[in-house]
């Protein structure tokens, strides 16, 4: 027996971790597909950084799912200056205490709690653990991405990205 399976939708690419289109977007863009800011951080001692802003957008089941953007002035300053502070907080090592972070502003938002072992599928000890797993630089935007590991971070803003080319 052989079955042909036909689909209309295109495969999922993930996004590369530096693109850049040479649009410069400011957070205006991102609420307009759907980013609900939560608060708008003071980014004096965050070098380059226009603005910066933490919030979340819905997912495809309409659970907020949270992010931090951080906004440059062009492609350039997110990845020479950007890079360092995003690759310090992400990742399963991502510094989130004041002794290592190179930004200390606003840590309790890039934290999270790890689910206790003794829940149903925990595998932490409920102690605090960074949110975002990987981050992408898009145009002048470092996206800070949330996930169960890196490549479902990187799909999440993968799909936060394309909506937003969708509606430019």
């Amino acid at each position: 027996m052989t079955t042909i399976s036909c689909s209309s939708e295109a495969d999922f690419v993930p996004i590369e971790k530096i693109t850049n289109s040479g649009i410069i977007y400011s957070n205006d863009d991102f609420k307009k597909i759907g980013f609900k800011e939560s608060i708008s951080y003071e980014v004096s001692d965050l070098p380059n950084v226009i603005t910066a802003h933490y919030g979340f957008i819905k997912n495809e089941l309409s659970k907020p799912e949270d992010y931090e953007i951080r906004f440059y002035a062009n492609h350039q300053d997110a990845v020479k200056i950007g890079t360092r502070y995003a690759e310090n907080i992400t990742g399963e090592n991502g510094c989130i205490r004041k002794e290592c972070s190179l930004w200390i502003k606003n840590l309790k938002h890039r934290q999270k709690i790890s689910e206790p072992a003794n829940v149903a599928g925990g595998a932490g000890n409920g102690i605090p653990i960074a949110k975002y797993l990987d981050y992408i630089i898009h145009n002048n935007v470092i996206l800070m991405c949330p996930g169960y590991d890196e490549i479902d971070a990187i799909n999440k803003c993968t799909i936060v990205i394309d909506k937003l080319k969708l509606d430019n």
